[in-house]
């Protein structure tokens, strides 16, 4: 009865292994087993943004200031500040910049806020960032 299942086994290894090195043979001859898959997404290319006042005082007025990305490019920014986050949005001129205004409130002081820029292009993608710190009125 070994004898009987060993014998089986190895007929089973040896069509499993027959089936591999076929299937091998096949990815080989018709060049790549992964035709269907799309290409990966192209990294986001650099921009550059600024703030005009980097320390600005509470309630008073900073503009983001976006550069090198696509003429007339679709963008978007987001000021993370401690307990929430703020998105403004703005078109690129035809020289690829913009300028977005944001008020600074009652933003904590000496807290950096970080500010997410994406602008957007047909598939094109433009990715920076900036920030400022408030300081007291």
């Amino acid at each position: 009865m070994t004898a009987a299942v060993f014998t089986r086994g190895s007929a089973t290894t040896s069509a499993r292994r027959s089936l591999a090195a076929g299937l091998a043979a096949l990815a080989l001859i018709s060049g790549s087993v992964f035709t269907d898959v799309a290409p990966a997404a192209a990294a986001p290319k650099a921009c550059s943004a600024k703030m005009s006042v980097s320390q600005p005082r509470q309630y008073s007025n900073t503009w983001v200031e976006v550069s090198k990305v696509g003429s007339k490019a679709k963008v978007e920014t987001v000021a993370h500040y401690k307990t929430t986050k703020t998105k403004k949005r703005a078109t690129a001129s035809t020289k690829g910049k913009a300028s977005l205004k944001y008020y600074t409130s009652g933003a904590t002081p000496n807290r950096a806020v970080k500010i997410t820029v994406t602008a957007t292009k047909g598939k094109t993608t433009w990715k920076c960032s900036t920030s400022f710190t408030p300081r007291r009125k």
